[in-house]
C-alpha cells in the first residue's frame, strides 16, 4: 500500500508527540510545615528552567516536567528543597523552618524590618537562644558581653537591684541621663530608677534599690533584642534615644496546624560568689586587750587558751552573758543562707488564615541570700494579629507584670545596713546567738553595740516591702492603600502604680522611736504614631519613603507620707503615729510632639542610602529654643555583589554614617518651683537659677564600619570606629551662695566619645554531628570633656561617700574619679611624719576613671548531635573602684588584709621630709591600731582604698540536651530539652573581698566606681527545661 507523503509526514508528527508526551508528565502534591500546615505561595520551579508555579492555599500545587527534571521548593523563612523526580507523580513535601534566613532581617527604628545587608549603621542583634540561656531576675543582665558596645552593670543592691547601661559610654554630664532607650514592639518604656533614700552615705534614711523597670520584662517572651547603637541607628526615636536604643521584639504566634503550646520551667539555687575574707587570729578589744564594748578586733589572739565573758545563750549585751573559751566563731555563711529561684512559662499559640496569637503566662519567685528578702513576678502576656482584610490589618501586644516583695534591704554606710553591721562586729561571736534578736520584743533588741543594729533584726523587721502593678503595648493599624502605598497608626501605653511601705521598729539605733513610711509612684506614657510609606522600584533602583508624626504624653506622680513615733509597738500603720506625719507630692509632666521622615534607597542590592529627618518639640524647653531639627544619612556599599573577589571571601559590606540628635532636659528647669520642707505642710524655695532660655542639647556622630564573610560563613567580622560630640549639656553649675542660690542651670560643656568595636566569629569545626563554635566582643571607649564654660575647667557630676567624687574636668576623660589621698614625694612616693603615720594630702588628687580601658565577651559553643555546651566569659580590663568595705574592715580589724604588724607594729613604705626639705626613708614604726584604724585605710582616704577593678568572670555557662525527634514523636511533642545552667559562677580579680562589678546607689542614682558596702552578688546554678507540642 503506497503512504503519500502528506500521510506520511502526520504518522511522523503523531510520533514525535507520543515521544514528548511519554517523556513529560505532570507532577502534584501539598506543600507543609513541620507541623502540616500548608505553606501558601510556595514556588515550585523546575531548575534550570523558568517553568515555574506557585502551590495554593492549602498548600497543593500542580507543575508539568520531565523525568530526571530536579524541582525546587522555595518559601520564605524555610530551607529550600530540591527533589530529583523520577517514576513518582505525587510528590507531598515538608519545608523545615530556617531561623538562619529571617536572622538576616533585624527591626530597626520605629519597628521597620530591613535586611541587615542595607543597614550603613553599627547594629547587633540577639535572638530569643541567646538571651534564655540562663533564667534571670533581671533579663538585661542576661546581655553582658553578648554585645560590643554595651556596658551593664549590677549594683549589688539585694535581688530586686537595678542595672545601669551605658552604649559607647557616657555622652551627658547628667550622670542619670546616659542610659539608653528600651523600645518593645515599637513602643519606649520606662526604665528608670525610682530609689528611697538621699544618700549612700546617711546614717538616717539609706537607699533602698527597687530595680528598674525594664527588668520586669519576661524574658521568655523576647524573640529578638536588636541594639542600635549610634546616633544615626537611633534618630527616628528623638531626643530620648540620644544615648542608643534597644529593641526588643516579642514572640508572636506563628504558622501552626491547631494550637501550639510551650512550657519553659527552671529552678536555680544561689549563693554569696563573694563574702570578704574575715581573719580568725585576734578577737574584740584593741592593742591585744580584750574589750566587749570596743568596735575593733585589735584584741587578744585566740590561741592564748583565755575564757572571757561573751555573749552566750541568755542574749549579747556588754557586761552580760556566759565566760566561754575566747575563740573564732564567726562566719558570714551563718548570716548569708542559700537562694533559690523558680520560673515557670508556657504560651499558646495558634493561627488560621486570618489571625494569629500568642497567649503566654510566666511566674518567678525568688528567695535572696539575705534572709527574709525575696521577689515574685508575674506576666501576662497577649500578641494578636488579624487580617481584617487582604489590605488592612489590625496588631495588638500588650503585656500586664504583677512584681512584689516583703522585703529589700538597704544599703550604704549605716546603722540600717547589713554589710555595716557584719564588719563592725567581732571575730569571737558566733552570729547563730543574734538570730533571737529580741531582748523585748518590738521594742529592745539584742544588738552588738548601742550605736548598731542586729543584722537579723534588719533581716526580719526593718521592711522595705513593694507592690507594682504594670501595663505596657499597643494597637496598630496597617492598611494597603495600593500596591505601592501604605498606612499605619498605632497607640501605646505605658501604666505603672508602685505602692511601697517602709517600717523601723522602736529601739532602732536609727529611729529610736520607730518608724513608718508610705510611697506611691504612677507613671504613664502614651505614644501615638502615624507612619505613611511609599515602596516601588524602578528598574534597578528601589526606594522606600517613609513620613510619619509622634506625639509623646508623659506623667509621673510621686507621693510620700511618713511619721515617726510608734504608739504601740509592732503595730505599722499612719494611725498608729504619735508625731505628726510629714506629706509630700510632686508631680512631672511631659510633652515631645514630633515629625520625621526616612528614605531608603537602594540600587542592584549592592548600594543603599538612608536618609532621615525628624523635628521634636519639647515642653521642658522655652518658647524660642522648643525646636529641635535633626538629621542623619547612612551608606551602605557592598562589594561582593559587584566585583568577582577572592573565591574565599563570601561576603564584603562597607557602611558609613553621620547623624545629629538632639535631647531635652527635665520639666520645671525654666521657671521657680517650690520644694516640700522638712515640716510637714512647708515649702522651700528652689536653690536653682532656673534658666528660661535654655538650648536643647545636640549630639552629631560619625561611623564608619565593616562586615566580612570568610570561607562559608566560617569567620565573620563586624568592626566600627565612631566618633561622637555632644555639646550644649544642660547642667546645673556651682554659684557663690551670696546670691542666695546654690546652682544655676546652663548650657555648657562638650563631651567627645571615641572607640572600636570588634565582633568576630569563628566556627572551627562544622559537620553533621559536631560542631565547634567562637564568638567575641571587643569594645574600646574614651570619653574626653573637651570643654565647659568659660571661666569654669571642672564640673562635680556626683556626690560619691566620705569626699569623694565623679568629676568633669577639661581635657580629662569622663569618669574621671576624685578624692584625698596620701601626701606624695616628688618621685611619688607616700610621706609620713614623725610618728611614721602616712599623711593625708589636703589637696583632692585624681585617683583614676570608673569606666574600663576595654571590655571583652568571649563565648564557645560545642555541640555534638543533641547535646549542646555554651560558655560566656566577661573580660573587663582596667578602671578603678572604690571600696568601703576595705575601708570599715581595714578600721575594725576583721578583715584577713589586716593580720600584718598586730604585734610588730608597722613601717610603712614611704619617706619622712626633713626640716631641708629633702627626704629620707622612713624607719618609725607604727602600731597596728594606729596604722589600720586611724590612719592609712581612714575611709576618707580615697586613694588607699581603691583598687584597679579588672576582672574576668564566667558569666554564663549551659549544658542542654535535646531529645531525638524518635523520642519527642512518640509522646506527641515536637520539641524536648532539658539543661544544667549557670551564671555568675566563677570571678577572677585583683579587687579584695568585694565583686568589683558593683556599685553604689543613692536615691535613684547608680553610682559607678564606688562600692559603699553593697551586699554580695550571687553564685546562680541549676536546672532547665523547655517543651513544645
Amino acid at each position: 500500500m503506497k503512504i503519500s507523503r502528506k500521510n506520511l509526514l502526520f504518522l511522523l508528527l503523531l510520533f514525535c508527540v507520543h515521544l514528548v508526551n511519554a517523556q513529560t508528565k505532570s507532577i502534584s502534591g501539598k506543600v507543609t510545615d513541620s507541623s502540616g500546615f500548608p505553606l501558601t505561595g510556595t514556588t515550585i520551579l523546575v531548575k534550570g528552567t523558568k517553568t515555574a508555579t506557585i502551590a495554593d492555599r492549602n498548600g497543593n500545587y500542580n507543575i508539568k516536567t520531565e523525568k530526571g527534571k530536579t524541582l525546587v521548593f522555595s518559601f520564605m523563612g524555610f530551607t529550600s528543597k530540591e527533589v530529583l523526580i523520577n517514576n513518582e507523580e505525587n510528590q507531598n513535601i515538608v519545608l523545615d523552618d530556617n531561623s538562619v534566613s529571617l536572622g538576616e532581617v533585624v527591626v530597626t527604628a520605629l519597628g521597620i524590618k530591613r535586611d541587615k545587608r542595607a543597614l550603613g549603621y553599627a547594629s547587633q542583634e540577639l535572638k530569643s537562644d541567646d538571651i534564655n540561656k540562663v533564667n534571670s531576675a533581671n533579663f538585661v543582665s542576661n546581655l553582658t558581653g553578648k554585645i560590643s558596645g554595651v556596658q551593664i552593670s549590677g549594683s549589688g543592691n539585694g535581688i530586686a537591684s537595678s542595672s545601669r547601661i551605658t552604649i559607647r559610654g557616657d555622652k551627658s554630664l547628667n550622670i542619670n541621663n546616659n542610659g539608653p532607650l528600651f523600645i518593645v514592639d515599637g513602643i519606649p518604656i520606662n526604665n528608670n530608677v525610682y530609689g528611697v533614700g538621699g544618700s549612700s552615705t546617711s546614717q538616717t534614711d539609706l537607699p533602698t534599690d527597687y530595680g528598674n523597670g525594664a527588668s520586669e520584662i519576661n524574658q521568655e517572651n523576647i524573640e529578638s533584642v536588636n541594639v542600635l547603637k549610634g546616633a544615626a541607628a537611633s534618630a527616628l526615636y528623638g531626643s530620648r534615644a540620644a544615648n542608643g536604643v534597644i529593641v526588643i521584639t516579642t514572640k508572636s504566634g506563628k504558622r501552626s496546624k491547631g494550637l501550639g503550646v510551650s512550657i519553659s520551667s527552671s529552678f536555680m539555687t544561689s549563693e554569696a560568689l563573694r563574702l570578704p575574707e574575715i581573719q580568725g587570729v585576734y578577737g574584740a578589744g584593741s592593742k591585744q586587750i580584750y574589750d566587749a564594748g570596743a568596735d575593733t578586733n585589735l584584741g587578744p589572739r585566740f590561741d592564748s587558751g583565755i575564757s572571757l565573758l561573751q555573749n552566750g545563750s541568755s542574749g549579747y549585751s556588754v557586761g552580760q552573758g556566759q565566760v566561754l573559751p575566747f575563740e573564732f566563731r564567726y562566719n558570714l555563711n551563718d548570716f548569708f543562707r542559700k537562694g533559690s529561684s523558680i520560673s515557670n512559662s508556657v504560651s499558646v499559640s495558634g493561627s488560621d488564615e486570618k489571625t494569629n496569637f500568642r497567649l503566654s503566662y510566666g511566674k518567678t519567685t525568688s528567695e535572696d541570700i539575705v534572709p527574709n528578702s525575696n521577689l515574685k513576678r508575674e506576666n501576662i502576656s497577649l500578641n494578636l494579629n488579624y487580617n481584617i482584610s487582604d489590605k488592612w490589618k489590625l496588631a495588638t501586644v500588650a503585656t500586664y507584670t504583677k512584681s512584689s516583695s516583703d522585703n529589700t534591704p538597704v544599703t550604704g554606710y549605716g546603722s540600717q545596713g547589713v554589710m555595716y553591721n557584719l564588719l563592725w562586729n567581732h571575730t569571737n561571736v558566733d552570729l547563730d546567738w543574734l538570730k533571737d534578736y529580741w531582748i523585748v520584743k518590738d521594742v529592745k533588741q539584742n544588738s552588738m553595740f548601742g550605736w548598731g543594729d542586729n543584722p537579723f533584726k534588719i533581716a526580719y523587721e526593718n521592711i522595705n516591702a513593694f507592690k507594682k502593678g504594670r501595663i505596657f503595648g499597643n494597637i496598630s493599624s496597617t492598611y494597603q492603600i495600593s500596591n505601592d502605598f501604605s498606612f499605619m497608626a498605632r497607640i501605646g501605653m505605658d501604666n505603672s502604680n508602685d505602692f511601697r511601705w517602709s517600717r523601723r521598729p522602736i529601739g532602732s539605733s536609727r529611729y529610736t522611736q520607730g518608724m513608718y513610711r508610705e510611697q506611691t509612684i504612677a507613671f504613664t506614657e502614651y505614644n501615638a504614631d502615624m507612619l505613611l510609606s511609599y515602596d516601588h522600584t524602578f528598574g534597578d533602583f528601589s526606594f522606600k519613603i517613609s513620613y510619619g508624626a509622634n506625639s509623646m504624653n508623659q506623667y509621673t506622680s510621686e507621693s510620700k507620707i511618713e511619721g515617726q513615733g510608734i504608739s504601740i509597738p509592732g503595730i505599722y500603720n499612719l494611725q498608729n503615729i504619735n508625731v505628726m506625719p510629714i506629706q509630700s507630692r510632686n508631680i512631672y509632666k511631659k510633652r515631645i510632639n514630633s515629625m520625621y521622615s526616612l528614605a531608603n534607597i537602594g540600587y542592584k542590592d549592592y548600594l543603599y542610602l538612608d536618609v532621615t529627618a525628624r523635628n521634636d518639640w519639647s515642653s521642658t524647653l522655652p518658647t524660642n529654643n522648643n525646636s529641635y531639627f535633626y538629621p542623619s544619612a547612612s551608606l551602605s556599599f557592598i562589594p561582593t555583589s559587584v566585583f568577582e573577589m577572592n573565591k574565599n571571601i563570601d561576603f564584603l559590606k562597607l557602611r558609613v554614617n553621620a547623624a545629629s540628635v538632639g535631647n531635652d532636659t527635665d520639666p520645671y528647669r525654666l521657671v521657680k518651683t517650690y520644694s516640700n520642707g522638712a515640716l510637714a505642710g512647708t515649702l522651700t524655695n528652689p536653690s536653682s537659677i532656673l534658666n528660661s532660655n535654655l538650648k536643647p542639647e545636640i549630639a552629631t556622630s560619625y561611623e564608619a564600619g565593616i562586615e566580612v564573610q570568610f570561607f562559608k560563613k566560617r569567620i565573620t567580622l563586624d568592626m566600627s570606629y565612631y566618633i561622637t560630640n555632644s555639646k550644649n549639656q544642660i547642667v546645673g553649675l556651682d554659684i557663690s551662695q551670696a546670691t542666695g542660690f546654690n546652682s544655676n542651670v546652663i548650657n555648657a560643656g562638650k563631651i567627645q566619645n571615641k572607640g572600636i568595636e570588634i565582633g568576630l566569629g569563628l566556627t572551627p569545626i562544622r559537620s553533621k554531628d559536631f560542631e565547634w563554635s567562637l564568638n567575641a566582643n571587643f569594645t574600646q571607649n574614651r570619653g574626653t570633656v573637651k570643654e565647659l564654660t568659660p571661666g569654669i575647667n571642672n564640673y562635680i557630676i556626683a556626690q560619691g561617700p566620705n569626699g569623694g567624687t565623679i568629676e568633669a574636668r577639661v581635657g580629662e576623660r569622663m569618669g574621671d574619679m576624685y578624692g584625698r589621698g596620701y601626701l606624695r614625694s616628688p618621685d611619688n612616693q607616700i610621706v609620713y611624719d614623725n610618728t611614721g603615720s602616712p599623711i593625708l594630702d589636703t589637696k583632692i588628687k585624681k585617683i583614676g576613671n570608673y569606666n574600663p580601658d576595654w571590655m571583652l565577651g568571649l563565648s564557645t559553643n560545642l555541640r555534638y548531635k543533641n547535646l549542646n555546651l555554651n560558655a560566656l566569659f566577661d573580660v573587663r580590663h582596667g578602671g578603678k573602684i572604690y571600696s568601703m568595705t576595705n575601708a570599715i574592715g581595714m578600721e575594725s580589724g576583721i578583715l584577713a588584709v589586716s593580720l600584718p604588724g598586730r604585734e610588730t607594729g608597722i613601717i610603712g613604705e614611704g619617706v619622712v621630709k626633713n626640716t631641708d626639705g629633702s627626704y629620707s626613708p622612713n624607719t618609725t614604726s607604727i602600731s597596728a591600731e594606729n596604722w589600720y584604724y586611724s590612719n592609712a585605710f581612714r575611709r576618707d582616704n580615697i586613694e588607699a582604698n581603691s583598687f584597679d577593678a579588672s576582672y574576668v568572670k564566667l558569666r554564663e555557662v549551659s549544658l542542654n540536651y535535646r531529645l531525638s525527634t524518635k523520642w519527642t514523636k512518640a509522646v506527641k511533642m515536637q520539641n524536648v530539652s532539658i539543661g544544667l545552667v549557670g551564671n555568675n559562677l566563677a570571678l577572677w580579680t585583683k579587687v579584695p573581698n568585694i565583686d568589683p562589678e558593683t556599685q553604689a546607689i543613692s536615691g535613684g542614682t547608680l553610682l559607678p566606681g564606688f562600692e559603699v558596702l553593697q551586699l554580695p552578688s550571687s553564685r546562680n546554678y541549676g536546672i532547665k527545661l523547655n517543651a513544645s507540642f
